[in-house]
């Protein structure tokens, strides 16, 4: 395929996956849309996955650079690798991929036609979460927003509790080329895509599920202990959402309520499996970091009730969990999902 006929770049970090490095190239191969260059950056593996993903991916020609790390960066600075190799000779769209997870024939090409079709700087498709062991679904998220073409993100009430991974997304390139993962052990993701998103004012929803997500217990998203935990605090606390800057403000209130996803829910209930007992200490401690880091969480539109109608249950939850916050009584719903989840064995997410 001639170079110029290549719309998307697609960046992809590599760590001790080579079980998995084929069946990620079959997916690629039988992609009916093929206008795109794969980036992949080994992160220092220990195994076979960068001669595999040479070996695998020679049938793309010019259109795959395989890179490796000469020590461990971590998924988000590698990523950040891929980046600066596509601002050599810059996409028109940048998508980023995880080797371990499989998607659909359609995916690429369902994106970019709504990136296309749309102008949309920002186009979103579902995901399948599935067990890694018994291939057994999860749950299946974002795939009932609305269907039309949002003219300016900054009022997207939806990115506020939506999932920020980086795959599943399509990003019109040239406004972000210049934003950088930031060195985190958790939720470099969050940051990335709030900073980000300033720059991308026009969003498309696919609603379709054509990205499956491997849930494996021992992979780096899956894991939690208060080193990352601690570090996601410290970067939080210094995003430019927080602070008043003309073209970060809007999306103050988004980035408030994912960062209350991701540290008050996920980084505390985490936390608080590995050992049940400091359960109640744990909360304790996450709100009183929340009252002097953010203190407008509890005024925040979407974390309060009466500010915003909740238009689904996931929304509906978060009120639900900064309700608890409030009275002391957050505890509760980490003992309550433990029972679900680790006895019961069921995926809560909406």
């Amino acid at each position: 395929m001639p170079r110029d006929s290549v719309d998307i770049g697609i960046v992809v970090p590599a760590f001790n996956v080579a079980g998995y490095v084929r069946a990620f190239f079959d997916c690629l191969k039988e992609q009916t849309y093929q206008g795109f260059h794969l980036v992949v950056v080994d992160d220092c593996s220990f195994d076979e996955t960068y001669d595999l993903c040479v070996h695998e991916g020679s049938w793309l020609g010019s259109r795959l650079t395989v890179l490796r790390n000469k020590r461990n960066l971590g998924p988000g600075q590698t990523r950040n690798r891929g980046l600066d190799v596509l601002c050599l000779d810059p996409p028109t769209y940048v998508t980023f991929l995880d080797v371990d997870d499989w998607f659909e024939p359609a995916y690429l090409e369902d994106l970019h036609r709504a990136a296309v079709d749309f102008a949309a700087d920002l186009s979103i498709a579902g995901i399948v979460r599935f067990e890694d062991k018994s291939d057994r679904v999860l749950v299946t998220e974002m795939v009932s927003y609305p269907p039309q073409l949002f003219e300016d993100s900054s009022q997207v009430d939806e990115l506020a509790s939506i999932n920020t991974c980086p795959y599943a997304k399509l990003f019109r390139f040239e406004p972000i080329r210049h934003v950088r993962f930031r060195a985190m052990r958790r939720s470099e993701d969050t940051c990335w895509l709030f900073e980000a998103l300033p720059h991308l004012k026009t969003v498309k929803f696919t609603n379709n599920a054509l990205y499956h997500y491997r849930v494996r217990p021992t992979s780096l998203s899956g894991s939690m202990d208060e080193g990352a935990y601690y570090d996601m605090h410290r970067e939080f606390a210094g995003h430019p959402c927080l602070f008043g800057s003309e073209i970060f403000a809007p999306y103050r209130e988004m980035f408030e309520c994912q960062v209350f996803i991701r540290s008050s829910i996920g980084g505390v209930t985490r936390l608080a499996f590995n050992n049940m007992a400091r359960t109640f200490f744990l909360a304790r401690e996450e709100r009183t970091w929340l009252d002097e880091c953010m203190p407008t969480w509890r005024t925040n539109k979407y974390l309060s009730r009466g500010r915003w109608r909740s238009k689904n249950k996931k929304q509906a939850a978060l009120k639900f969990c900064a309700y608890l916050y409030k009275c002391h009584a957050f505890p509760l719903f980490v003992f309550a999902y433990y029972v679900v989840s680790q006895v019961f064995g069921r995926e809560v997410r909406a």
